[in-house]
């Protein structure tokens, strides 16, 4: 099995994962879904009340014992999880009727009890655990308590249990505070069990504060991660941020470098192009050494926007490649610079016949997505 499949397979893992929660406590839902369903209809009729009366008297704080005697009336313990649930329900029908303002009051009012229940959730069983960073993903408001939560999110981001770890980030990353999200990353980086690179970058996408902030953190603290973690941050930075051109320089050009983080950085400049890369994207393109082919192939995708005789050049070297991915990157780089059927004879009349049969291949896999497109015109006429 290739080093490929294995990122494929653990990334599917992860994934699976993520699911089996969903599906686990969708299951304890439905197991009690009538008495849920009743209980959570009746605590959205009592907020409805609340708020109906507040609107009248002009009142939007709820005080903490206002508060505790509503949880109380309504029989809610939010030390309990399937509490939770049916509080969680009960928004979501307001949500469903567009008044989910509604419930806004209550929420705020809730902000001074959840450092406490983090703490009291993170000695339960840790299903419960991981659904109480769900929890506070969905209704933490920004208060004096986020310093106290964000600690308790550091507690569970380092759980062995998967479920509990990724809620937890996924709650950091809601809460926008890049120097926890980098403390979280820290931790994730020394841990025994990590997390898939692909799950640690999509979070990072996922952040909800400035990404210019954490990503000059994270650039900051980079060389003190471990490789995973660096291809994690060097991916997030290249669907992100077109302002770090002289670190990914460094980086791709760093023959000392691990290959997988070079790889990376020559990915960056094929989405940002840059004119002080193109040289070294042109040596990676025209390297016909077989052991360079990733070299080769990454940097003939790199080279899709990139204009000039001398890219040309390098991508009809690439074109001749034995390597399949090599020659399949350089032929659709090769129609990404708008070269017509006429100026693509010289390849197509060669008499290297890879080059030749891939051409031949993207021309007639061209052809092919010009057809479905114009089938579909003609069903949505």
């Amino acid at each position: 099995m290739s080093g490929s499949e294995v990122l494929i397979y653990a990334y599917g893992a992860v994934c699976l994962s993520m699911i089996m929660f969903n599906i686990i406590y969708n299951i304890v839902l439905r197991k009690k879904e009538p008495e849920t369903t009743m209980k959570a209809q009746k605590i959205k009729e009592a907020l409805l009340k609340e708020y109906s009366a507040d609107s009248d008297t002009g009142t939007t704080e709820w005080e903490t014992s206002r508060v505790q005697a509503f949880l109380k009336e309504e029989d809610l313990e939010l030390g309990k999880s399937e509490d939770l649930l049916t509080f969680s329900e009960a928004v979501s029908l307001l949500a469903e009727e567009g008044l989910e303002e509604a419930a806004e009051g209550m929420i705020r009012g809730l902000q001074p009890l959840f450092p406490a229940l983090s703490e009291d959730y993170l000695k339960k069983d840790k299903m419960q655990t991981a659904y109480f960073a769900v929890f506070l993903e969905k209704f933490r408001r920004r208060s004096e308590y986020d310093s106290a939560l964000l600690e308790s999110l550091l507690k569970y981001a380092v759980q062995e249990n998967m479920y509990c770890r990724i809620n937890a980030l996924d709650a950091l990353y809601a809460f926008g505070n890049a120097e926890y999200v980098v403390k979280a990353v820290e931790k994730q980086d020394k841990m025994d069990a990590f997390l898939h690179e692909k799950v640690l970058t999509e979070g990072l996408l996922s952040f909800s504060g400035d990404h210019r902030e954490l990503i000059k953190e994270l650039i900051r603290r980079f060389e003190e991660f471990k490789v995973k973690t660096k291809l994690a941050i060097l991916n997030y930075i290249r669907f992100k941020s077109e302002d770090c051109k002289e670190f990914m320089y460094k980086i791709m050009t760093d023959k000392e470098e691990d290959r997988e983080l070079r790889f990376a950085a020559v990915r960056y400049f094929g989405r940002y192009p840059w004119e002080q890369a193109r040289k070294v994207l042109i040596e990676f393109a025209s390297d016909k050494e077989e052991l360079h082919w990733e070299y080769a192939a990454v940097a003939a995708a790199a080279l899709k926007d990139y204009r000039g005789d001398d890219v040309l050049s390098a991508l009809k070297t690439a074109l001749y490649s034995s390597n399949w991915y090599v020659r399949y990157n350089a032929a659709v780089s090769l129609e990404a610079a708008g070269m017509s059927y006429n100026r693509l004879i010289d390849v197509m009349a060669g008499n290297d016949r890879y080059a030749r049969e891939m051409m031949e291949y993207r021309l007639e896999e061209r052809k092919l997505v010009k057809e479905r497109e114009l089938q579909k015109e003609g069903k949505s006429e």
